[in-house]
């Protein structure tokens, strides 16, 4: 079982964060701006993928059978995250 790395997720939380605007919201009931981050990981193969925002039945992580969600904000720990999701696919991929 071959996770994304920390350093993979935690690279791509920065580059998500550079682009929040003030108008975005991770969650509906979010009052500080943040994007949601949804990761798609298949365990047999080791590949992955990532999409931003709504989940719903499209995107490039859709198609995964793993996913874990996250919502990244301007102040939000980036290597934080990156083992919160990692332990999130590891979890469900077992």
């Amino acid at each position: 079982m071959k996770l994304p790395t920390i350093k993979e997720l935690a690279d791509l939380c920065k580059e998500v964060k550079r682009d929040i605007e003030d108008d975005y919201r991770a969650f509906e009931d979010d009052d500080c701006p943040g994007i949601q981050l949804t990761i798609g990981w298949d365990s047999e193969t080791g590949e992955w993928s990532y999409q931003l925002g709504d989940n719903a039945f499209m995107g490039y992580a859709y198609h995964y059978p793993t996913w874990a969600v996250t919502g990244v904000y301007r102040r939000s720990n980036c290597r934080e995250l990156a083992r919160e999701l990692q332990d999130e696919l590891a979890q469900q991929g077992w």
